[in-house]
Parts: C-alpha cells; sequence; structure tokens
C-alpha cells in the first residue's frame, strides 16, 4: 500500500479522489480539506505521495509544497488543479512541485494520468531473501 496524502478544499473532489484511489486497492489514503492538516499529517508519518489542488483558502498549493519540502518532506508532491497557466505553477516547480496535471473534466483520464506517475516514480519493492 502506498501511504497517499490528498489536499483539496472542495469537499465533492476530495470524495470523489479518496473513494477512486482507495477502491483501487493500492493506496493507503489520507484526505484533508486544507493543506495545514496535511502538514500535521507529514509531521506525523511518512507519506509517499501528495496529490493537491493550487488554488485553496488560507495556503496555496505553491506554498503547501514549499513548506512540506521545507520540513524534509522528499516524496512526490503533484499539483492537481484546474488553475492553468498560471505563473505560480512555474513557481511551485521551483519550491518542489514534481508535476503539474490540470483539471479538464475528464476525471478517469486524469485518475489515469495521476496512478501512472505514481506507479513511476514509487523505488522498487524490495526483494525478500
Amino acid at each position: 500500500m502506498i501511504p497517499l496524502i490528498l489536499v483539496d478544499d472542495d469537499p465533492d473532489m476530495l470524495n470523489l479522489m479518496q473513494i477512486t484511489f482507495s477502491d483501487s486497492g493500492h493506496y493507503e489514503v489520507i484526505a484533508c480539506q486544507d493543506a495545514r492538516d496535511a502538514l500535521e499529517v507529514l509531521k506525523q508519518r511518512s507519506v509517499s505521495v501528495i496529490i493537491s489542488d493550487f488554488k485553496m483558502p488560507v495556503m496555496t498549493g505553491g506554498q503547501f509544497v514549499k513548506i512540506a519540502r521545507d520540513m524534509g518532506y522528499s516524496g512526490l508532491f503533484i499539483l492537481y488543479s484546474g488553475r492553468g497557466k498560471d505563473p505560480l505553477i512555474k513557481k511551485a516547480f521551483h519550491d518542489g512541485a514534481d508535476f503539474y496535471i490540470p483539471r479538464s473534466g475528464d476525471f478517469n483520464k486524469e485518475f489515469t494520468t495521476l496512478k501512472k506517475i505514481i506507479h513511476d516514480h514509487q523505488p522498487p519493492l524490495k526483494q525478500a531473501d
């Protein structure tokens, strides 16, 4: 199971992502409606992947990635947002985001892309002796 934090201030989108990732059976999903809650989770446990919205109240996804990286988070950080080609997305990459997946309205296609990115960037499983 891959430990995964989902962060989105839209409860419907957060619920959809949580159900979709949980139902796949490959992820241990922690859902947070606020980046501050996700930072608290990072203080308490190891997480392999963060998928975060960008435009959120209180703390943007760009601010979130910078703080998470400054705290020592070294896992995969994916921004998943309808933000577009905003200059702030470019800054988020500079601050430590690994990928940006724009929301286009085709959730199935986007979910497939997210799963592929996660699969392709996970360390290989150690073989038992």
